[in-house]
């Protein structure tokens, strides 16, 4: 592992963002680098598929001078993350911010949607953020510090139908990551759970067309027969992918992560929901809080409670 020395400014973070290549993931990585950390925007195919982003975060870092560098990751695959995470820690030294922002988002009727599917849809959205936990998380804890910000979705503690593996996942990676925050207590590393209500960002499209596209297009006949059979909510799912007006701006999410950064860890909350998620979700966040801390010393964890509050 690569040696741990800590930066000249203590208030000068090494950053390692996932999902880099829209949305929440390409704001943060320029926020954080113009707020004067040192990012690496990391995400799949950077040669092919995906050049145009990393060429558009390598000519805003050039221009603005950031210290901002794009690393190859592709969080479903387990080598390609142990090499990206070796690299950046070989680069840089050490890792104090991870940012676990990327994810696809896949609109179906659960029921026609075949094991395949939902595997896909897990494997990036929970299997692909543990990997990144698996291969960060060493260093942190040998530091002695660090902060995870594992984004989710409001959809993370409510449900709405025709996106039932997306919802899924969500509310795995929400268990998951509150079970890590508890485990990592004595550590000095942080884990924060950023929730995000509805935003117009490139899951729905150009993304998430694409999945359902292939989704619809490569349906065999007894699913094809079974989707017919729910009638007129055989359409529904195509709702989700349709852009609502009025949006907030994204920003508002890379900004959130740019705050937690700059907060202490004693004050960083278990759960942030962001804009207008926090208001629909303010009640069930207090009554999980209370059932938690409940929980927690019922069964004799209350050491692992200190620090933060456990909402927004």
């Amino acid at each position: 592992m690569a040696t741990t020395q800590k930066p000249l400014d203590d208030r000068i973070k090494v950053a390692l963002i996932t999902g880099t290549s829209s949305g929440f993931g390409y704001l943060t990585a320029l926020t954080l680098a113009r707020a004067g950390h040192r990012v690496f925007a990391s995400m799949r195919d950077t040669r092919n598929g995906n050049a145009g982003p990393a060429r558009e975060l390598r000519t805003a870092a050039a221009k603005e001078d950031l210290a901002l560098e794009v690393v190859d990751i592709d969080i479903r695959d387990d080598h390609s993350v142990e090499r990206g995470v070796r690299e950046v820690l070989r680069r840089a030294g050490r890792i104090d911010v991870l940012a676990n922002n990327a994810g696809i988002f896949y609109p179906a009727i659960l029921e026609t949607m075949t094991i395949d599917d939902v595997r896909a849809v897990f494997d990036t959205n929970v299997f692909g953020q543990l990997r990144m936990y698996r291969a960060v998380l060493p260093a942190m804890r040998a530091q002695g510090e660090g902060l995870v910000v594992q984004t989710t979705s409001a959809l993370g503690r409510i449900v709405l139908p025709f996106i039932g593996a997306y919802v899924g996942t969500k509310w795995a990676m929400e268990a998951m990551a509150e079970t890590s925050r508890y485990e990592l207590r004595r550590s000095g590393v942080d884990l924060v759970i950023l929730e995000p209500g509805a935003y117009d960002t490139d899951l729905a499209d150009p993304n998430g067309v694409r999945y359902y596209r292939r989704y619809r297009d490569k349906l065999g006949r007894e699913d094809a027969r079974r989707l017919a059979e729910y009638g007129d909510l055989a359409d529904r799912a195509e709702g989700h992918l349709v852009d609502e007006p009025g949006l907030p701006d994204n920003q508002q999410v890379a900004d959130a992560i740019a705050a937690l950064v700059d907060t202490p860890s004693s004050e960083r909350p278990v759960r942030l929901p962001v804009a207008g998620a926090a208001d629909f979700l303010g009640e069930l966040q207090r009554v999980h809080a209370d059932l938690q801390r409940k929980a927690m010393v019922s069964n004799g964890y209350e050491d692992l409670l200190s620090g933060g509050t456990t909402s927004g």
